[in-house]
């Protein structure tokens, strides 16, 4: 088991990966055959279950896209039922200190580093022998932070000193409305914390990742960001349809 994703972010290569918040299977195939570099199944915001997410892991197991899953929150259960769908990563909303990173690791990773149960769920069912993916799961695994407060932001040279984190994941949105300045993305203060963030990646050799809408994809990519996720398969339908409705009305 090889995260290939990993490998390529590590190299220095960005890569990129809409959201899948409905509970569409045909549009997680279809994100396969596009051929993005990953997808992200969102169980924080979107509406499917986990029993769901798991069969759109292994969906995507027939194209060369890596499967990544968002769990609703830095919680033992949730963490746990989300590596077990069998995703090649998992993003952890919301971690605003050392202790919550720390928390989050240690939910993420088999023992002796940290205290996953050993449970036969479908990663392991993906393997033939499942000894195996407990023996490599902590190393290639993709654990993704997220850093979407103002708290995160002031203690972000504290939370990537811990040992065990792949990507800080900044959410502008949310950082927005920690800083009082909802919406406003592009804001010289959010610019600021973002190099912050970019900054503290680089001193502790941290993938930076970052959610971006297609205006700022390329914005993104140039400062340096390694792991670009944009794009909602719900709203990019909805604006499709926007589009060939206009196309349809024009005289």
């Amino acid at each position: 088991m090889s995260n290939v994703l990993m490998d390529k972010m590590k190299q220095g290569i960005p890569v990129y990966g809409p959201w899948v918040v409905t509970n569409s299977l045909d549009n997680v195939i279809m994100f396969g055959r596009a051929g993005v570099d990953c997808l992200i199944i969102d169980c924080e915001h979107g509406n499917m279950s986990m029993e769901t997410a798991g069969t759109m892991v292994s969906a995507l197991r027939q194209f060369p896209v890596t499967p990544l899953l968002r769990v609703p929150g830095n919680d033992l259960i949730w963490i746990k039922k989300g590596l077990d769908t069998g995703a090649d990563g998992i993003m952890l909303p919301m971690i605003n200190s050392k202790e919550e990173a720390e928390s989050a690791i240690s939910y993420c990773k088999y023992p002796p580093v940290g205290v996953r149960g050993l449970g036969a769920g479908r990663a392991t069912n993906s393997f033939v022998d499942g000894n195996e993916y407990f023996q490599r799961a902590n190393r290639d695994v993709l654990i993704i932070v997220q850093i979407e407060h103002l708290k995160a932001v002031e203690q972000i040279e504290e939370i990537l000193s811990v040992t065990g984190i792949d990507v800080a994941f900044i959410g502008p949105y949310d950082l927005s409305v920690s800083m009082g300045i909802p919406g406003q993305t592009q804001h010289k203060e959010i610019e600021l914390a973002i190099k912050k963030v970019l900054k503290a990646c680089e001193k502790h050799s941290i993938i930076p990742g970052i959610f971006a809408g297609k205006t700022h994809l390329k914005k993104y990519r140039e400062m340096g960001f390694k792991l670009l996720l944009g794009g909602l398969d719900g709203h990019m339908l909805y604006e499709a349809a926007l589009d060939y409705k206009k196309t349809f009305e024009e005289d």
